[in-house]
């Protein structure tokens, strides 16, 4: 981007979407993992926002705020995937029902590409999403199954205040490729490793 860019300096407003991190341990270990990343989060560039958190089945859900930044679903996924007492049977899963914007998505950690995860949305495409910058680094070819097997029927849900950070201006806010739409990449070849 140029230095005069016109871009907007204005923050991107997300619509009330639910947005879930399914986490493979109980709750007690959750919570405290949630203390600690809101621990790390400054609170200059941080708000505090009030999570709940539910259990069923030995996997422990957090809801985030609805109107939250896909890139603070994907941060806090990924954070969620160091949890003491995780199954490390079973992969962290974010979940993202559809918006106007796009189809609903579910994301687990990408084997082949480091510091992010991938997936598939409610359409049948695939994709990764590159955690930090929140950049589309690769399409279809994702090595995870479809069929994503999300739990459900969680109970006992309890609020949890966290400072999740602003992602700011600096990563992809609306989550597109460099050519404007993930199905763009079945023409480009841009698989990355870091």
């Amino acid at each position: 981007m140029g230095l005069f860019s016109k871009r907007s300096a204005e923050p991107l407003v997300y619509p009330a979407v639910e947005r879930v991190v399914h986490v493979p341990a109980d709750r007690d270990a959750v919570v405290a993992h949630l203390n600690d990343y809101s621990e790390l989060s400054s609170p200059k560039h941080g708000e505090q926002h009030e999570m709940s958190v539910g259990v069923a089945g030995g996997w422990t859900a957090i809801r985030l705020p609805d109107a939250t930044d896909p890139w603070q679903l994907h941060n806090l996924a990924f954070w969620m995937l160091d949890c003491p007492g995780r199954d490390d049977a079973h992969e962290v899963i974010a979940v993202s029902a559809a918006s106007p914007d796009h189809p609903g998505y579910r994301l687990v950690r990408d084997p082949e590409v480091s510091d992010a995860l991938c997936g598939w949305d409610d359409d049948g495409q695939g994709w990764t999403v590159q955690v930090p910058g929140n950049r589309i680094v690769r399409g279809e070819d994702v090595p995870t199954p479809r069929a994503l097997s999300v739990p459900s029927g969680h109970q006992e849900w309890q609020p949890v205040s966290v400072l999740l950070e602003d992602p700011g201006h600096g990563v992809n806010e609306r989550n597109e490729s460099n050519w404007k739409s993930r199905k763009s990449f079945d023409q480009v070849d841009v698989y990355m490793h870091f």
